[in-house]
């Protein structure tokens, strides 16, 4: 750990920018790549549905595809504003914590929505035919969620506007029940996971208490 912060600080106890893209690159590779394996090993098995009363009757909202969208870029953005090298250590152990968890229950309970048939005539429902690509597994707890608040809890003391990112990564994070990609508990479970993650990091890192720089605060 002091060998891997030695290598991100710039000096001043900021992280240097192309070592945060280098991290950036390598998380989104190692999502990327392990949570499609996982998805592909589930097909097929016994699989879980979730629905809470009343939710089958939730209607699909394609245009909600826009917002849940943000789900790929609002991480990689948090990434580049966490303002201190311990910010970003704690969050590269919460990303890990956060994937270590959902694996585990990715592959213990299997959960499977059923999604609806998709007729492409707008631009909202040809983005949301490539989200249909993947298959519909790998749902409880949602990913998209938990890594969306993660970036906030990481790097919300370096953003200019942290309010703007907080609307954002709300409209997100209710997104998925009306393009039929998650359950409701899944977004739940999500948003639980990525404070219970952040908050064991900070504990494994030693990060818990402010660390102020130039002004910043890292959380």
């Amino acid at each position: 750990m002091v060998r891997l912060s030695a290598w991100l600080d710039r000096g001043d106890g900021r992280p240097g920018l192309v070592r945060t893209a280098v991290v950036a690159i390598a998380g989104y590779a190692f999502f990327t790549a392990t949570y499609l394996a996982i998805n592909e090993f589930s097909v097929g098995r016994p699989a879980a549905t979730l629905y809470l009363p009343g939710e089958p009757s939730i209607p699909l909202v394609p245009e909600f595809e826009f917002l849940y969208a943000l789900g790929y870029l609002l991480p990689i953005y948090a990434v580049f504003r966490i303002p201190t090298t311990a910010g970003l250590v704690r969050m590269m152990w919460a990303f890990l914590l956060t994937l270590g968890v959902a694996y585990a229950v990715y592959l213990i309970f299997p959960v499977y929505l059923e999604r609806p048939a998709l007729e492409i005539d707008s631009l909202a429902t040809y983005m949301l035919s490539l989200e249909y690509k993947d298959h519909s597994y790998n749902h409880f707890p949602s990913l998209h969620v938990a890594l969306v608040w993660l970036g906030f809890l990481a790097g919300r003391s370096g953003m200019k506007r942290p309010a703007i990112y907080a609307a954002l990564a709300a409209g997100m994070s209710v997104a998925p029940v009306f393009i039929k990609q998650h359950y409701v508990v899944d977004l739940i479970a999500g948003l639980l996971l990525a404070g219970v993650a952040w908050i064991v990091a900070g504990r494994l890192t030693g990060t818990t208490q402010p660390v102020r720089v130039a002004g910043l605060e890292d959380r």
